[in-house]
């Protein structure tokens, strides 16, 4: 720095001492006051414009940022880069002839950047100013951006907002020459004037991925009581075992030394005042254990930490500290965390975390250098939902739902087992360095699904990544990634986007991305065994001169030279050499005991136990797929089930092995309004589709070699142009109704069998024939006459394929008159489907 200027400012800040030795609130430079900027001023560390408070950059200033890309762990900062987060004000008061810059200070490396001007509820104002070399120009989270005479140019994004409530105004502003120019997620919306430019940017100048929202339920929570008086707590230390119940108010810092224990039982409220001794708005009081924890709540008595406040507000205490406690295991469950700092903060411990809530927090969770186990925790509405380096982790059955950040683990022994990472507005899940296992979760409606970066080995086999804005996985800089039975789709960008990775991507479900299904940038392994679907623009982009291996993969009948980008789209890129092609769709295993978001089956998808699709998720399966169920698997629809073949391109229900009868379960449909089946060939289940209470129809779809084919309750189904072949049962009725018309049923032991009240069945302009033991067989419990007249019944007279009650007085007649002399003309096939 040019220390002779007049108005240079050097922005320093020195740690006091090892944070974890005592609770530690900021690292970086808070502006605790109103703030002038002119001159030259130079950024060595984050910059926080805390609310109440305004930072004010004169005309002719120039900002250098000197970039870092660190460890960082402080919960108030939004990125691991060099920011400026505004959560009060920033006004920026450039002009023609004296215009502000922002910029990384002259000299760093070329592909370094920092992260930008991060807005996070505050309001930004900038006039005749230039934002350069960030990862994101302007980063709106929330709040009001107005940009006059601005110029976003040389970043990886110019201009990034999220929600539709963020307010975001352009005038006569240049948005140019960045990677991408405008990027709107989570419904935002941006207007430029006319005045405003937004051209020129390398890949995209509008991006607005439109993957939906997550439907997230939101439980209800058992309210502590914590009744008795309330128990007022200052700074003390605790000897021994000590015992918290009923209500406490903590006005100060509780040590819990080594040797000792704090026990917390069932149902106590534990309410922190605010101290806030240097202004920076964050509260100094909480917890300090170096002995032991033990909090043990239960689902009707949780154990509340939160603020003692009026107005409760995120970060109005400090956290529940533990420290050095690596004995005996802490003991963490069902317990909430609300309102804090850091919820929970451990260093160099042996913790146990189950069925707790972290919700309107910094952070819901730190540690480092500890063992941990984290299951069965919902991590909700927090800055971030956790981090954590240096450590032994198994992080299993979690939900990490609606923060800004998700979970983020640095070098870590690392297992991620059945969690759920939705509705984030960044990553769901970082990974930097470490040994990661990545298994059975869940990926969606997060900016960013997967995160890898730095890694020297890691397994991601089994999980679901759908309908993130940008990508599914990422992984830049790694190396001894396997890739594996993954379902990616419908995801706002990239399925998977690969940079300076060497990895096997093998037997992954690739489908109905935005733009490619895999993106790759220096990439060494192999691409292969992969099921490639309707990605917008390629199924595999080469993104530079390197040569891709992608033998055996397949393209779902697509045009190669339309599927791929590469060297014959841009000599500058490298080849993909993909043959040879593979001809039948590879079966890839569906990976989870659900389906929790909305996605299509494409391909071959093998069921390999019960899945369940809930209330309001819609599973469609694509025409020409297959679905192969294991011996027993079935699925159980509560939600909507579109099979929705074409003419040529039928839908086929079968077995993964074995070709005879009850060779797999069923597909049970309760209350699954909306759910349609056509043209689909069903065979070789104990009965093909099972429902209750759902009105749907069947059409053009081929039921053989079952149990049963179709059963029912209730309805109305309409059931038609379908054949009825070679089953036990062909169709089953108990208090049903139903329409069913233009059937062939044969061949079967019992065509229909209607076992109570048939009176809302109509059976008209079928072939009912040569079905062995009987074309319809009334049961002992249905009193109803069955209205079935204009069918045809074979060349037998109808009342000797019929069992009603001529054979078996007291059950109904089934009114076949008149029958049809002779069979129509049947076609099995819906033909509005094309």
């Amino acid at each position: 720095m040019n220390t002779s200027l007049p108005f240079a400012y050097r922005i320093l800040v020195f740690l006091l001492g090892p944070f974890f030795l005592l609770p530690c609130t900021t690292q970086g430079a808070v502006l605790l006051t109103d703030t002038v900027w002119e001159g030259e001023v130079l950024v060595e560390e984050n910059i926080l414009i805390p609310e109440g408070v305004t930072l004010t950059v004169k005309e002719g200033a120039v900002i250098r940022v000197i970039p870092a890309d660190n460890t960082r762990t402080d919960p108030e900062y939004m990125s691991s880069l060099t920011e400026i987060t505004v959560r009060g004000a920033l006004n920026v008061e450039g002009t023609g002839e004296a215009p502000v810059e922002f910029r990384l200070n002259s000299g760093t490396p070329g592909e370094t950047q920092w992260a930008g001007i991060i807005v996070h509820g505050g309001a930004l104002r900038m006039r005749s100013c230039t934002v350069r070399d960030a990862e994101t120009g302007v980063w709106a989270l929330g709040g009001t951006v107005q940009l006059q005479g601005v110029t976003l140019t040389a970043n990886h994004y110019g201009l990034v907002v999220h929600n539709k409530e963020t307010t975001v105004i352009l005038a006569d502003s240049r948005i140019t020459g960045n990677d991408y120019g405008v990027l709107t997620l989570n419904g935002a919306a941006v207007v430029p004037d006319s005045g405003t430019a937004v051209s020129g940017n390398g890949k995209e100048d509008f991006l607005s991925p439109t993957v939906g929202t997550a439907e997230l339920s939101r439980p209800g929570l058992e309210e502590p009581v914590g009744t008795g008086k309330v128990r007022e707590v200052g700074d003390e230390v605790i000897q021994g075992d000590v015992v918290w119940q009923g209500r406490l108010r903590v006005n100060g810092l509780v040590r819990v030394p080594a040797g000792s224990r704090l026990i917390i039982l069932p149902g106590t409220v534990v309410e922190f005042g605010k101290k806030d001794s240097n202004g920076d708005g964050i509260g100094e009081n909480g917890l300090m254990l170096q002995g032991v924890l033990l909090a043990k709540g239960t689902a009707r008595e949780p154990i509340l930490f939160r603020s003692g406040e009026a107005v409760r507000r995120m970060g109005d205490w400090d956290a529940v500290n533990i420290i050095n406690s690596d004995g005996a295991r802490n003991l963490i469950e069902y317990c909430r965390f609300e309102d804090a700092y850091r919820g929970l903060h451990f260093h160099f411990a042996n913790v146990l975390v189950r069925h707790g809530v972290f919700r309107n927090n910094y952070r819901g969770v730190q540690f480092q250098e500890s063992s941990v186990e984290l299951g069965h925790n919902l991590f909700r509405d927090n800055i971030s939902a956790i981090q954590a380096r240096d450590s032994q982790i198994t992080f299993r059955d979690n939900q990490v739902f609606d923060n800004i950040f998700g979970a983020n683990f640095f070098r870590a022994h690392l297992a991620v087992e059945g969690n759920r990472f939705a509705g984030n507005l960044d990553f769901g899940l970082k990974v930097r360095e470490g040994y990661p296992s990545i298994t059975g979760n869940v990926f969606d409606h997060n900016r960013f699904g997967l995160m890898f970066s730095d890694t020297t080995y890691g397994s991601v086999a089994g999980n679901l990544m759908a309908r993130n804005s940008e990508t599914g996985m990422s992984v830049r800089t790694g190396i001894n990634l396997e890739i594996t039975d993954n379902f990616v789709q419908a995801n706002g960008v990239s399925g998977i986007s690969l940079r300076e990775a060497a990895a096997l991507v093998r037997g992954n479900h690739i489908a109905e991305q935005g733009e490619r299904g895999v993106g790759v940038v220096s990439f060494q392994g192999q691409i292969t065994g992969n099921s490639f679907s309707a990605n917008r623009l390629y199924a595999i982009a080469a993104e530079d001169g390197a040569d891709v291996a992608a033998p055996g993969n397949w393209y779902d009948g697509a045009d190669m030279a339309q599927a791929l980008f590469d060297k014959s789209d841009d000599p500058g890129r490298g080849r993909i050499d993909y043959a040879p092609v593979a001809e039948n769709a590879p079966p890839i295993a569906w990976p989870l005991e659900n389906v929790p978001v909305d996605v299509r089956w494409r391909g071959g998808v093998t069921v390999a136990g019960q899945v369940a699709v809930p209330k309001g998720v819609t599973l469609a399966v694509a025409p020409g797929a297959t679905v192969y169920f294991a011996k027993g698997a079935g699925m159980a629809i509560q939600g909507r089930l579109l099979a929705l073949g074409g003419r040529e391109r039928r839908i086929r229900f079968t077995a993964a092995e074995g070709g005879e009868q009850e060779a797999w379960g069923e597909i049970l449909l309760e209350y699954a309004e909306g759910s349609r089946l056509s043209n689909c060939d069903v065979e070789f289940a104990t009965w093909g589709i099972h429902s209750h209470f759902t009105a749907m129809p069947v059409i053009g779809c081929t039921f053989r070699n079952n149990g049963g084919g179709l059963r029912f309750r209730s309805g109305p189904l309409l059931i038609k142009n379908s054949l009825f072949q070679d089953n036990d049962i062909g169709i089953r009725a108990y208090l049903g109704r139903a329409e069913i018309q233009g059937n062939i049923i044969t061949g079967n032991n019992k065509g229909i069998f209607v076992r109570e009240q048939g009176g809302g069945l109509t059976i008209r302009e079928n072939n009912i024939f040569n079905n062995r033991d009987y074309n319809i067989w009334v049961g002992d419990f249905n009193r109803e006459d069955i209205q079935a007249a204009g069918n045809w019944w074979g060349t037998d007279d109808p009342v000797e394929t019929i069992f009603d009650a001529r054979r078996e007085p007291g059950i109904g007649m089934v009114l076949f008159e008149p029958p049809l002399p002779r069979a129509l003309d049947i076609s099995i096939e819906d033909s509005e489907q094309p």
